[in-house]
């Protein structure tokens, strides 16, 4: 009786891991998705600024470009986590 008692413990903390390693995982996901949006409106910005802000808003493109790939990479190795 004990040994089954264990056993369905370890297999509910298993699956409160998966848990919140997906739960993680879309957080990451939706980190990336912002991170796009913001490139996107710093590439719209930087069409319409002058030489200036041309510079400063395709750094901050760059930039998310940059924190949105990583973003998606560490949604992907949290889903794989969970599994």
């Amino acid at each position: 009786m004990n040994k089954k008692i264990l056993l369905a413990l370890a297999t509910s903390l298993t699956v409160l891991g998966a848990g919140a390693q997906v739960g993680k995982a879309a957080s990451e996901a939706t980190d990336s998705a912002q991170h796009k949006i913001d490139q996107k409106r710093a590439d719209t910005e930087a069409k319409k600024s002058g030489p200036v802000g041309k510079a400063v808003n395709n750094v901050k493109s760059g930039y998310h470009q940059n924190r949105s790939k990583n973003s998606a990479d560490k949604a992907k190795n949290s889903l794989k986590n969970a599994l």
